[in-house]
């Protein structure tokens, strides 16, 4: 089983997450808060990678990491760039989470 999945689109938004901030590193995960328990979270990874991480290789992103706590949270996930008239963004279609809050950032 593939643990993340992403689009197109948002390997692309990774790929400019990371050059923006002059890393090859994408630190991906869960923690608590929110309106429903636990909170998604991506953002550039500067420190050394622990051997309990567990490092994602997807097409042109070297490294996306998922540190040990949130891997049991995020088996299965999709990861999706979705636009429409009053936003854009991304998405976490999460096959873990037995419900999600409306803004769809947080889950249980």
């Amino acid at each position: 089983m593939t643990i993340i999945k992403l689009c197109e689109k948002s390997i692309k938004h990774f790929i400019n997450i990371m050059n923006k901030n002059k890393t090859t590193n994408l630190l991906l995960g869960v923690k608590s808060g929110g309106c429903n328990g636990l909170k998604y979270y991506i953002e550039p990874y500067y420190d050394e990678i622990q051997h309990t991480d567990e490092i994602i290789p997807i097409n042109e992103i070297n490294n996306i990491i998922v540190c040990e706590k949130s891997l049991i949270y995020l088996i299965g996930t999709e990861i999706i760039w979705k636009e429409d008239l009053l936003n854009s963004g991304i998405t976490f279609n999460n096959p873990n989470a037995n419900s999600t809050c409306g803004c769809g950032d947080t889950f249980n």
